[in-house]
């Protein structure tokens, strides 16, 4: 028996039998313990509202990552609830044994309405996340933290909190990391303002160092968003970048946030109306509601920067929405009532969104429990939207990223890290890593630096005893991120032979929207295919289990027998995880690939993707756009591409040439071969070649 290897890479979806895409991968480089063994961070247990309010989550929450110049710094608060100081820490990622060194601030977290501060009673407060920002004008680390809406007679040295290190501080050595190199905890940024009734702090820093802080001044459907920016010497007045604090109907508050993207700043929300929770008042929706979109060019100092709508005209500010949308300036969309299925749509979370390098936009949401995909590349009027399938869930806490043309989006699904990807401009996600490690996790939040990937995580103890739970691990995981061109993509639903009773099935989730269904013992699927050169390439099975345990396959390659292949499981039937069988040699022309089905319990096979390793695979080569129709036809095929000079080859099923030429503007005629399945590979010197299965009617 052949040993098999089994890993998991992050790969983009196509319907096609495509040579030299490019594929977005995600590599998991390191994975490391933040906290000592002896230590842990605080998660809230116990009953809500007796033990905590509102979420359960406090550490690692909110913009509490920030990853420059080859250094992580990550904010949390030590467990259990008889601790709760804040805490710092900082990771070399430069050094590959560096160790995290973590230096613990005198300030505890205060509780609900300052509760435990005041020691009136035990209640944690999940809004009170610490965000951290790191400027490198002055290299200084800026944390604000452990707010929420206070004011200051009720808690007067509590109710805004603020810590900045001593000018040049953040990367000193190791030893040197201490909290000696933090100025004395301030109760505001800049004297004179006013910081009473703050929640949510967020730091941005734009591409000359400075920082933007963000925050909510007032309530849950009744407050503004305020921006400031720091210098590398002092912080500026606060100014309104959106105003919710309307008269009725109007009054809401924005959730969602900023992100400085490919030079320009950007912001993506939806808003909560103030009588989300009236059934009679409630504007139609509960909870959250609308997409929302906005960004400017500069760097935000004061509100007379210039912002922009989707359509790149004016707007000015603040922002303000307003019940009637062709009053909003910024709306692009409205999922709830696209998708919702309630009577008064539900929507909890804030949508995950990213801009990619060209200008596509992207959004996901939730509604009613539906996940919702809206996306535009530019140069379109209008946004495509989609619902379900295998659109990420952002209610994961999960955000959205772009790498060049590829969007992908970290999610939390049964306890490990999953990471979804699509090309800008589409809706063909793809599950493209599944975390394997032991540990499972609870919640995470996530950064995205150059070309790689940060992921910072809570574990799941499991332990709810109040008193234990309130302590757990945290981990940080650092992925890389780059492209590897596929040479072959095989749709399962492409075979050369298979078992009469093999089933095709149709799902969303599903690349080209087929799927071998219920491929269960004894079955078997045959593919032919061919390479231009000899060589080691790696195949990967794209498949669904969602059974308990793995499947089992024998893979045959060439006559190789990879025998007793394991096939994981993902848990889901519209999850398709990647299963790699490395270096495998392949002859020059024509290869077969055969796959039995041993163990009884059915997996579904969506695809097979296979991969150079030679060094001809890193040169770009152009993917192939054609589009051939209809299809199915009565034999006449036409072949819609900007390619020139293009070659078919047209096989029966069982890999047999039946007719070959050159592809014609007025289309290919094979009407004189009897009705069925057929195979039509057509190819370009320049460009590759694609297989797609027509069908003559």
């Amino acid at each position: 028996m052949i040993k098999k290897i089994v890993f998991f890479s992050l790969f983009v979806c196509l319907s096609f039998t495509i040579v030299g895409q490019n594929k977005l991968t995600a590599t998991l480089i390191n994975n490391t313990k933040v906290t000592k063994a002896d230590e842990g961070a605080l998660f809230f247990v116990g009953t809500r509202d007796v033990n905590y309010r509102f979420g359960r989550r406090i550490s690692p929450h909110g913009d509490c990552i920030d990853v420059i110049n080859g250094y992580a710094f990550v904010t949390w608060y030590k467990g259990g609830m008889d601790q709760r100081n804040l805490m710092l820490s900082r990771k070399n990622l430069n050094s590959e044994n560096s160790s995290w060194v973590t230096i613990q601030f005198p300030h505890q977290h205060i509780g609900q309405n300052g509760e435990l501060y005041k020691g009136t009673g035990i209640r944690g407060d999940s809004h009170n996340t610490a965000a951290i920002g790191v400027s490198t004008i002055d290299n200084t680390i800026h944390i604000i933290y452990d707010m929420h809406a206070y004011r200051k007679s009720a808690l007067p040295s509590v109710f805004f909190n603020y810590s900045v290190s001593k000018k040049n501080m953040a990367f000193v050595p190791d030893n040197e990391f201490t909290s000696e190199i933090f100025n004395t905890k301030r109760t505001y940024l800049k004297e004179g303002q006013n910081y009473e009734r703050l929640t949510y702090p967020m730091l941005h820093r734009a591409e000359d160092g400075s920082l933007i802080v963000r925050y909510r001044v007032g309530g849950s459907g009744n407050g503004d968003i305020l921006l400031a920016h720091y210098d590398g010497h002092s912080w500026s007045n606060n100014w309104t970048y959106h105003e919710g604090t309307l008269e009725l109907p109007n009054r809401n508050n924005m959730y969602g946030g900023e992100r400085f993207l490919h030079g320009k700043f950007y912001s993506g929300f939806s808003i909560r109306y103030s009588t989300n929770n009236n059934t009679s008042t409630s504007n139609g929706y509960m909870l959250n509601s609308g997409l929302y979109y906005a960004y400017t060019n500069e760097i935000p100092k004061n509100q007379s920067s210039q912002w922009f709508d989707v359509n790149n005209n004016p707007i000015s500010l603040p922002i303000i929405n307003n019940i009637d949308p062709t009053e909003d300036p910024v709306q692009i969309g409205q999922p709830a009532d696209d998708f919702g299925t309630a009577s008064q749509p539900r929507s909890s979370n804030d949508p995950a969104w990213t801009v990619t390098e060209s200008g596509a936009i992207h959004f996901v949401t939730r509604i009613d429990n539906i996940n919702v995909h809206y996306y535009k590349k530019v140069g379109e009027d209008n946004f495509s939207k989609m619902a379900g399938g295998s659109i990420p869930n952002p209610a994961t806490r999960g955000e959205m990223y772009s790498y060049k043309n590829h969007v992908f989006m970290v999610e939390l699904l049964d306890g490990k890290v999953n990471i979804k990807t699509t090309l800008e401009g589409e809706n063909k996600w793809e599950v493209i890593y599944t975390g394997q490690e032991t540990v499972e996790y609870e919640h995470f939040d996530a950064f995205v630096k150059d070309d790689k990937l940060y992921v910072y995580l809570m574990e799941d103890t499991g332990d709810e005893i109040v008193g234990q739970g309130d302590k757990r691990p945290l981990y940080f995981q650092e992925f890389n991120l780059s492209e590897k061109i596929v040479q072959v993509l095989l749709e399962a639903e492409d075979y050369s032979t298979a078992s009469a009773d093999v089933v095709i099935g149709t799902n969303t989730a599903a690349s080209g929207l087929k799927y071998i269904d219920a491929f269960r013992s004894n079955q078997f699927l045959e593919y032919k295919f061919e390479v231009s050169d000899e060589g080691d390439y790696d195949i990967v099975l794209f498949v669904a289990v969602r059974n308990k345990d793995d499947s089992v396959m024998d893979v045959e390659i060439n006559g190789q027998l990879y025998e007793d292949f394991l096939v994981a499981k993902t848990g889901d039937w519209n999850i398709y995880g990647e299963n790699t069988i490395q270096d495998v040699r392949l002859q020059q022309g024509e290869n077969t690939i055969r796959l039995t089905q041993k163990r009884s319990l059915s997996s579904e096979l969506d695809k097979i993707e296979i991969f150079s390793k030679s060094s001809l695979a890193n040169k770009s080569v152009h993917s192939m756009d054609i589009d051939v129709y209809p299809n199915p036809s009565n034999g006449i095929f036409k072949c819609n591409s900007s390619i020139q000079n293009l070659e078919y080859r047209l096989e029966n099923i069982q890999g047999s040439v039946l007719q070959q030429g050159i592809v014609h503007k007025e289309g290919i005629d094979f009407s004189r071969y009897a009705k069925g399945v057929y195979l039509l590979r057509i190819s370009s010197i320049s460009e590759g070649s694609l297989v797609k299965k027509i069908i003559i009617e």
